[in-house]
């Protein structure tokens, strides 16, 4: 398989407007959370961290009068302001846009609206090859199962670029009952648990190419991606059967197999939000592959700017691909996302000297 480059990356959160400016806030350790218009049945404001609305583009006139709830709203103009800030000046064939968007809970349809990339069209003017463009519905894990498709694509010699998105709006009523049901919102209620998450919003985007010469650098060095291992997990969060963290473990393990021996991994970051929940896998995963990742540094950006949900993937490794760039001595990373349901992924993220 050819090399995966990445030639762009843009993320926007309630920490900065792009990719440099989220990257130096969680550095700096800048918290976004705040308590929102939303509340807890017992009338106590819920902690998100929202993106201000100012960042984002306006809804489109033609879309102002369909039955679109505001969360949806929402979601297209994230995805337009993500899709027109990195496909600026643009210049060639359209790109295939391969999206990821939120998962499904038990008895909440919470997908993406199945007309989205129709509705995205009439947005905004983008160098998008809609017909070529998909999207994925699997939460946490979504960006990375993207980023599979879009080296398939890649590999297939039609395209010189691929685009890989994800959005994410935790202004939901309906799902945010249904966490705070489930006890698993941080809010001001007395009634409230520690063992919680502050979901977020977030606009991630990774335009991936197999032409180095596209392909970001700094220092001497451009950023490649390994391809994405995955595993699934019968005992997740909603599941009633045990839960043994054996996903996350398939998933660093099929990624960990794609990176050449002995590479070995100096820093993970991880989807892991707060809750205690995600502990266990993680340790599981880490203990398993533990000759591939020695004395490692662990981060965690959601204790920044909330879970991003959807675009956590793509915020990950948006981060790691500028913590090896900004580096002195760039080192191999190791991204792992895990969703609500079953499915578990991780990718490496991998510096390459440029040769003179």
């Amino acid at each position: 398989m050819r090399t995966t480059y990445i030639a762009k990356t843009h993320l926007i959160t309630a920490a900065g407007p792009n990719s440099l400016s989220n990257f130096y806030a969680y550095r700096a350790g800048i918290n976004t959370y705040q308590s929102a218009n939303y509340h807890t049945p017992d009338h106590h404001q819920i902690t998100l961290s929202l993106i201000p609305g100012g960042a984002l583009l306006p809804l489109a006139e033609d879309l102002e009068d369909t039955d679109l709830s505001f969360r949806d709203e929402r979601l297209l103009q994230m995805a337009s302001t993500g899709a027109f800030d990195i496909l600026a000046g643009h210049q060639g064939e359209p790109v295939p846009l391969i999206m990821a968007g939120p998962e499904n809970y038990p008895g909440l349809d919470n997908q993406l609206p199945t007309q989205f990339l129709s509705l995205l069209r009439k947005q905004a003017t983008l160098p998008i090859a809609y017909s070529a463009s998909r999207i994925l519905c699997t939460g946490r894990t979504g960006m990375l199962e993207a980023i599979k498709l879009a080296q398939h694509y890649l590999e297939g010699g039609h395209v010189e670029q691929v685009l890989v998105g994800g959005v994410d709006c935790c202004q939901h009523t309906h799902w945010l009952h249904l966490l705070d049901r489930d006890g698993r919102l941080k809010s001001e209620s007395p009634q409230g648990v520690a063992d919680t998450f502050v979901p977020g919003e977030g606009i991630a985007f990774l335009l991936l190419t197999n032409n180095p010469a596209l392909a970001m650098s700094e220092n001497g060095y451009r950023i490649t991606l390994s391809q994405p291992g995955f595993g699934e997990e019968p005992g997740h969060i909603y599941s009633e059967l045990p839960y043994q963290g054996n996903g996350l473990d398939t998933a660093v393990k099929a990624a960990l197999s794609h990176l050449p021996e002995p590479a070995s991994i100096s820093t993970v970051f991880s989807s892991m939000n707060g809750e205690h929940y995600w502990a266990k896998e993680f340790g599981v995963a880490m203990t398993r592959s533990s000759h591939r990742l020695a004395h490692f540094k662990h981060e965690h950006p959601a204790d920044c700017y909330g879970d991003l949900g959807a675009a956590t993937g793509g915020a990950l490794i948006a981060l790691a691909a500028l913590n090896c760039l900004t580096s002195s001595t760039p080192t191999n990373a190791l991204v792992c996302t895990s969703s609500d349901s079953a499915y578990r992924a991780a990718i490496g993220v991998i510096p390459e000297r440029i040769s003179a």
